[in-house]
């Protein structure tokens, strides 16, 4: 299937306070994805007055009030703003295929960035005849494997696509119904949020499909096992088990600002060699995007995001100081472990 325009169709929700985050996403996709259509529902009303002012081309803004119902009202009260948005993650994707009348939706988490075209993520699952296409966080393969499998599951929500079909729509609303039931930010009888549902879909159905794209889903919890490969025109290379490829998209997950223009990149293995150049390629550009929204939502709109800085201290505190590091891993190993951290953990945004 060499035409896949009509098939490069995505949601994703955020409020004002993910509002930058959310625009970076969206110019990212402007600039790699030669034809696409994205539907924003904006999670509270400045988000949504502000899109719709906006109006960004090829985005169908959309409130949370479009998708509300009773059962989701009574659910807002009792669960975090986090817990209530992975709550509705399959709620909009529903609303996409059934009351959009799209063939195909892809989910995307509004914290990542497209450094080259998702095309062929979602031409695998076509051409495998699938009707839901996967993400694994793609752990490295140590003795610390199964713990994280078991923590937060083989696949991420972050990039997933469901077709409008019989089994497409009956995995889809299995996984509403169970997170509609359960989905909170705590461990509890194999559950976590709204992830580690879908560990359990490939079992139950023929026709789930595991990305084969090495370069979509690199996050900070596999970044050390990527090696930089080269830059060719506004492409990144990376390297992985000896195959050379582009960097799809990358997810920001758990970046936090902190004072004094200094940010957190909650890399779990800063100290690998070679990450400061990858940092320097990938956070690099996205901290300038984000710079530059920030400074016209400002301008603009009179928008901030100083409330949303994280307590420096959460980072940067007593149990990450170089007696810490070295009391845990040694002191050699301790000493390697805390310059990493403090040399390509936390960065300055500008």
């Amino acid at each position: 299937m060499n035409n896949l325009s009509d098939k490069m169709i995505f949601c994703t929700l955020f409020d004002s306070n993910y509002l930058d985050k959310g625009l970076a996403l969206y110019q990212s996709m402007k600039r790699h994805i030669e034809d696409f259509r994205l539907y924003i529902f904006a999670f509270d009303e400045k988000c949504f007055e502000i899109l719709c002012d906006m109006a960004p081309e090829n985005v169908i803004v959309l409130s949370v009030e479009d998708i509300m119902t009773d059962r989701l009202r009574e659910i807002r009260l009792e669960r975090s703003r986090a817990e209530f948005c992975w709550t509705c993650t399959s709620v909009i994707i529903e609303y996409v295929l059934t009351q959009c009348k799209e063939k195909i939706c892809t989910y995307i988490d509004a914290d990542i960035y497209f450094f080259s075209s998702p095309v062929n993520a979602i031409r695998e699952i076509i051409e495998d005849n699938c009707s839901v296409g996967l993400v694994e966080h793609r752990f490295a393969r140590d003795y610390e494997y199964g713990r994280q499998i078991f923590r937060v599951g083989k696949y991420c929500i972050q990039f997933n696509t469901f077709l409008n079909n019989e089994e497409g729509l009956r995995i889809l609303r299995e996984w509403k119904e169970e997170c509609l039931n359960w989905c909170y930010y705590r461990y509890e009888d194999g559950k976590i949020g709204d992830q580690k549902y879908p560990d359990k879909w490939k079992m139950k159905y023929s026709g789930v499909h595991e990305s084969h794209d090495p370069g979509a889903g690199v996050a900070p919890w596999n970044l050390h096992l990527y090696s930089y490969a080269g830059r060719e025109k506004d492409y990144i290379y990376l390297e992985y088990r000896g195959r050379r490829f582009p960097l799809v998209f990358y997810h920001f997950e758990g970046m936090k600002y902190l004072g004094h223009h200094s940010v957190f990149l909650n890399l779990w293995k800063p100290a690998k060699r070679g990450t400061g150049r990858k940092v320097r390629l990938i956070y690099g550009e996205y901290f300038r995007n984000i710079f530059r929204i920030r400074r016209d939502l400002y301008k603009i709109y009179g928008i901030t995001f100083d409330h949303m800085r994280a307590e420096k201290g959460a980072c940067t505190g007593k149990e990450f100081s170089l007696k810490a590091f070295c009391e845990k891993n040694g002191i050699w190993n301790g000493f390697l472990n805390w310059t990493g951290y403090w040399k390509n953990n936390i960065l300055s945004d500008r």
